[in-house]
């Protein structure tokens, strides 16, 4: 697996499509997002409250209990959230995530476009 971002008590792994979040203390391995493509970057929040993986889309992880693993045929309305990614919206294709503040991300698209998420 490709390590992809770390902090103090996590990791992102990359293993072709999937992404998974692994949980230092215990070295229990959670799915957290699964991409068309390998996804590209990520990082973890300085407060560690949640995640983000970019790619096909972002999708947000939420860094608190249950840790739920990630499922397309499921909407998890409290573990992740997801921007970009084709169904009702166009499929966005990122090159670059950076936190701005607390709140916010930077996303830069493969076109070079800039887009401020909001992360709650």
């Amino acid at each position: 697996m490709k390590q992809m971002a770390e902090s103090n008590n996590y990791l992102i792994l990359n293993e072709y499509e999937k992404v998974f979040l692994k949980l230092k203390a215990t070295s229990q391995l959670i799915l957290i997002g699964e991409f068309y493509g390998d996804p590209d970057v990520a990082l973890i929040s300085d407060d560690e409250t949640y995640c983000a993986v970019g790619g096909e889309g972002v999708i947000i992880y939420y860094l608190r209990d249950p840790f739920e693993e990630f499922s397309t045929n499921h909407k998890s309305l409290n573990q992740w959230k997801i921007w970009g990614r084709g169904t009702n919206e166009e499929t966005m294709w990122v090159s670059e995530i950076d936190q701005i503040d607390s709140k916010h991300i930077r996303v830069e698209l493969e076109d070079s476009e800039t887009i401020l998420l909001s992360i709650f």
